[in-house]
């Protein structure tokens, strides 16, 4: 039960961070508002009549911004924002363990960019079989879990919040870019491949356009993998900024 309510504290702490902060408010929002008018203006030239490879690119394109935009900025500006106010060292008084720190943190963050990718789906108005939704939740899920780990790992390695941006802004580069430019590239869609935004991407693609998405072991291999050493290199970032306790 103590476990539960230090866990729960942090929780509460970052969704009044993230309610109070103006920027990361206005993220999601602007988001959405990017696809809402590329579906406009591409219903323009198509008489409102968007074919499948257009609501994929609408897909690519709300989709990285989310993952990459809003995941990794909403949780790297709260802990440095949380490192530059000294309020993370204060928390860690309370004997609160790197794990109780993890969950809290990206349980708010980790609902907003899942609840995103739904809303992003319903505003580009794809269609995806029942029978495929089980799959897009889990990838879903996965690769939410995957981006707010990075904005954390951002947040621990940052001095403060402009020092945060600065750090995640290559890093989106990459995550957000490689997918989006996928199909004017051979090779970037190949590499594209090996990043957790991609699969994501090439999966809401291949459903987009009314193909039968099956999971291959590269991909499930590319999701766990870049899990386990996101989640591995924050504990290890969390301990050598002497936040653990012993």
């Amino acid at each position: 039960m103590n476990n539960i309510n230090k866990f729960a504290a942090v929780a509460r702490i970052k969704w009044i961070g993230i309610s109070r902060n103006t920027m990361i408010m206005l993220g999601p929002i602007m988001t959405l508002g990017i696809v809402w008018v590329c579906k406009i203006l591409y219903g323009i030239n198509t008489k409102g009549e968007l074919s499948p490879g257009l609501v994929s690119m609408l897909l690519t394109i709300g989709i990285s911004t989310n993952i990459c935009s809003d995941g990794f900025i909403m949780v790297g500006t709260l802990i440095a924002e949380e490192k530059e106010k000294h309020t993370l060292h204060t928390l860690m008084t309370s004997s609160i363990t790197g794990m109780q720190y993890f969950i809290g943190s990206i349980l708010f963050p980790f609902f907003i960019t899942m609840i995103m990718n739904l809303a992003i789906l319903w505003i580009s108005g794809a269609s995806i079989p029942l029978k495929a939704m089980p799959i897009f939740f889990i990838v879903n899920a996965i690769v939410s879990i995957i981006s707010c780990v990075i904005g954390m790992i951002v947040g621990i390695c940052a001095k403060n919040q402009m020092n945060a941006s600065l750090i995640a802004s290559p890093i989106m580069m990459i995550c957000m870019m490689i997918p989006m430019f996928g199909n004017l590239s051979e090779k970037l869609h190949e590499l594209s491949g090996f990043l957790f935004t991609g699969v994501m991407t090439e999966m809401t693609s291949s459903l987009a356009t009314g193909l039968d998405y099956v999971l291959k072991p590269l991909d499930i291999a590319v999701l766990l993998g870049e899990l386990i050493i996101s989640v591995l290199l924050f504990l290890l970032f969390y301990k050598r900024n002497g936040y653990e306790k012993d």
